[in-house]
């Protein structure tokens, strides 16, 4: 009875008269401060509570020293502390404002709640103090205590982890909240975690070392991997924080042995033939019911393998090791390549597919030799044709095909990695421009047979099939100039190839020419012309045999000058790739040509078109917003959909890098006059390279 009678008491002055709100306040907390009584103390805490909502200021700033005092002293009474851990909640929390006619005291609810945090973490050892709390082992008070905790980082983040920092067992402590087995507090303290690993490497370096990845780890599995609730998706966040753009943690995570464990990741749980234990099996099975959660936990996983594998990551080639000898490739091909996983998934897992072979010689070898069975790939029982499809085939199909643009952009990436600083792989695919002979079963539901490079050969020169769906040609052209670049052999081997036959034989270089005339004639998608105009000029850089190819038919450079010239009814896009496109023919030009020499189209572009003319056209180019947001991955998290209903999509990153490194040099050397009696300078030195001098393996 005397707990309740010495709360109600405090409300009372003399001789039953009634107080205000402040005296109350004032009252009670010179009785917490001053009362020999436990229970005494406890009644006034929990009576500062009861006002902590109505008279949030006054209590604030009278109670807070108070409350916090009770933390430090009176740590062996549950309810007492309990009962401050939520007075400081009440204080700290960041409400809304009232609505006006609320009781004094109690608007400004997101200002007072920002002010109390910034005094409570002004002293660090407040902020300790809420550390040492989580030793208790009741549910309360860790409950509280890591609520609390979660309050003052969301109001002012980088204080409280700069405190967490200078506490010696601070960190210790919310580690081991992943192990409580009380799922609540778990996931408070997860929650927690997430938010103080972001932006903060020491603290994500410190955390790891506290095996960190080893208990993540430990809970994704017990809650069924992907098959798992939100937890799961708790878990795999705070392994992204500690993971992204932090090395050394991405070391420890491979040392430790956790990518080996990744493809354990990508499966789920599932009876199947009525046996007594569940099983592990591939999310590509058909039996299997892809809830949004499910995809949520899936794309997480995968885009921890692209941080591992990230381009620019310096570790990437050693993670690409692990990833090869835990047979990752093979799992990420399942999922790429399959026709039950879900659009989200498929894009993800292309891209990291992708990551995954980037550069490494070893995982790209692995690409050149999976192959499909049709069953996997058909969406239909028993396909007519059960021949196995190449997987870089398949990754082309899936680019040009028309079908949703995350997974298109994916397997284009995913196909440029492939080739990327693998010239066999260039050469292989360079080696296919001609279609296979048609008592070749390599075809797979199709009317004629296919190979790699006559599939992106057919798309270009027959886009007219494709006029609504302009992406087809694009791709084509971006992934058939990514298999030339820097690859002279490849670029040559491409010259050689003539179309047709006999008398009728025409070079594959003069063909997509007639292709680009044909489309600016008919006014195709600027996508189209643009696409053509890119893979040309990749493929006439740094290889004077394409220049000269190029210049044999004047109706090319007829061409290209008119584009350049029109002062209306040509896109400016298209009119600064034709320009940069001049320049390089101008730049790489051996004079093997009498009638366009170095010297004849300088004067071309002087006297037909204009220096200032030829320079604008490429700067205009250059500050274009289409042109500047190219992005290695084709697409973006904020790529919009133009009017046309298409992604404003226009350039591949592989051109806008060269145009960029070129343009101001080609602009200069074109436009600038030659003295008497000098030749033009030509630019034509390339840098020994030997890796293109391998000759394509046969194996």
């Amino acid at each position: 009875m005397s707990f309740f009678f010495s709360g109600y008491s405090a409300l009372r002055g003399d001789k039953g008269v009634e107080q205000t709100g402040a005296e109350t306040v004032h009252k009670l907390c010179d009785r917490v401060q001053n009362s020999t009584l436990l229970e005494d103390r406890r009644a006034a805490v929990m009576g500062l509570k009861g006002l902590a909502k109505d008279w949030r200021l006054d209590v604030g700033t009278k109670g807070m020293p108070v409350l916090i005092n009770v933390l430090r002293n009176d740590r062996m009474d549950v309810d007492i502390v309990k009962a401050a851990m939520e007075t400081l909640q009440i204080l700290c929390a960041r409400d809304p404002p009232k609505s006006a006619g609320s009781p004094p005291g109690g608007n400004g609810g997101e200002d007072l709640g920002l002010m109390f945090t910034e005094i409570y973490t002004k002293d660090a050892g407040n902020v300790t103090l809420l550390l040492d709390i989580l030793e208790e082992v009741d549910f309360y008070v860790r409950f509280y205590a890591v609520q609390l905790l979660n309050t003052l980082l969301e109001n002012v983040g980088n204080r409280l982890q700069d405190s967490v920092l200078t506490s010696p067992l601070g960190i210790s402590r919310l580690i081991d909240l992943l192990d409580d087995r009380r799922e609540i507090i778990r996931n408070e303290g997860l929650l927690l975690l997430i938010a103080l690993t972001e932006n903060n490497a020491d603290i994500q370096k410190i955390i790891a070392f506290e095996s960190a990845f080893e208990r993540l780890l430990g809970i994704i599995v017990d809650e069924g991997a992907t098959d798992g609730g939100i937890i799961v998706q708790d878990c795999l966040q705070l392994t992204h924080n500690l993971l992204k753009y932090n090395v050394s943690n991405q070391n420890l995570f491979r040392e430790t042995s956790c990518i080996q464990r990744i493809p354990s990741l990508l499966t789920m749980r599932l009876m199947l033939d009525d046996r007594s234990e569940p099983v592990d099996v591939p999310l590509t099975h058909d039996s299997i019911v892809w809830t949004d959660q499910k995809v949520v936990n899936a794309v997480l996983v995968l885009e921890i393998v692209r941080i591992l594998a990230a381009p620019k990551n310096p570790s990437a080639a050693v993670n690409q090791n692990v990833m090869n000898y835990a047979k990752i490739i093979g799992t990420l091909s399942e999922l790429a390549f399959s026709t039950t996983v879900p659009v989200k998934v498929k894009a993800q897992a292309l891209f990291a597919y992708g990551d995954a072979v980037r550069g490494h010689k070893a995982n790209q070898d692995i690409v050149s030799r999976t192959t499909l069975s049709a069953s996997f790939l058909a969406k239909i029982p028993n396909p007519r044709n059960t021949a196995p499809i190449p997987a870089v085939l398949q990754l082309i199909r899936l680019a040009l095909n028309v079908g949703e643009f995350p997974v298109r952009a994916a397997a284009a990436y995913a196909f440029e990695s492939y080739v990327y600083h693998n010239p066999d792989a260039q050469l292989a695919v360079l080696s296919t421009l001609i279609p296979p002979p048609s008592e070749n079963p390599n075809s797979f539901d199709a009317e004629k047979p296919e190979s790699a490079g006559s599939l992106l050969v057919s798309s270009i020169l027959e886009w007219t099939s494709s006029r609504k769906e302009p992406f087809g040609p694009w791709f084509a052209a971006t992934l058939l100039s990514h298999a030339m670049h820097d690859n002279t052999q490849g670029q040559h081997l491409a010259i050689s190839t003539k179309l047709d036959e006999g008398e009728d034989a025409v070079s594959l270089l003069h063909k997509c020419m007639f292709a680009l005339l044909y489309a600016s004639r008919e006014a195709a998608d600027v996508r189209i012309s643009l696409g053509i105009l890119c893979l040309l000029s990749i493929w006439v850089h740094e290889c004077p045999k394409a220049v000269a190819e190029m210049l044999t038919e004047g109706s090319n450079i007829q061409f290209l000058v008119e584009q350049i010239n029109q002062s209306s009814g040509v896109d400016p896009l298209i009119q600064g790739v034709a320009a940069y496109l001049l320049g390089l023919l101008y730049e790489y030009n051996d004079d093997s040509e009498p009638t366009f020499t170095r010297t004849n189209l300088q004067a071309l572009v002087t006297s037909r078109i204009g220096a200032d003319v030829f320079a604008s056209r490429i700067e205009r180019l250059r500050e274009a917003k289409e042109f500047n947001g190219a992005s290695q991955h084709i697409i973006k998290k904020e790529t919009n959909v133009g009017a046309d209903g298409l992604p404003e999509v226009y350039f591949d990153f592989l051109f806008v890098e060269l145009f960029k490194s070129n343009h101001d040099r080609i602009v200069r050397d074109i436009t600038t006059p030659v003295s008497k009696g000098s030749s033009p300078k030509r630019r034509m030195a390339r840098t020994y390279r030997p890796h293109l001098l391998v000759p394509l393996s046969h194996n």
